[in-house]
């Protein structure tokens, strides 16, 4: 009885294997392409991260830090900030600017780079996530 069992179990393989949907192997998922399209407007969004850089190490393990140490902490410039540029195209002009990324210290640079090639200024967020502060700035060029 259970070699007739087994024997019914490997003869069905095939036939259930046979029963599946085969794939097309030629056809191909369709890639939208927004080249042509009737916008007056191109948009970006200037993506750029600050880290602090804690420099005063020595005062991690006091239990309260006062209002005015907190503020003037705030003010000081030291932070660590990686920029990126995301235009949704490749172009010579955007590919110039993504190499100076790296050379830009602060949001404020890399938009007065924009603003220079034609880039406007339209809304911005900053995102706290605890030591890194994520900065996004969306910016316009008319075609």
């Amino acid at each position: 009885m259970k070699k007739i069992t087994l024997i019914m179990l490997v003869a069905m393989v095939p036939f259930m294997t046979m029963a599946q949907k085969k794939s097309k192997k030629g056809k191909k998922d369709k890639i939208e392409k927004v080249d042509n399209s009737n916008a007056t407007y191109e948009f970006m969004v200037l993506s750029g991260f600050e880290r602090e850089i804690d420099k005063d190490a020595s005062r991690r393990g006091t239990a309260e830090i006062p209002a005015e140490m907190q503020i003037k902490k705030l003010m000081k410039a030291g932070s660590q900030v990686m920029i990126n540029f995301d235009f949704g195209t490749r172009s010579q002009a955007n590919s110039e600017l993504m190499k100076n990324a790296r050379s830009y210290k602060t949001m404020a640079s890399a938009v007065n780079a924009l603003a220079n090639n034609g880039w406007e200024f339209v809304n911005a967020n900053v995102v706290n996530l605890g030591t890194t502060k994520a900065h996004y700035y969306y910016m316009k060029r008319s075609k």
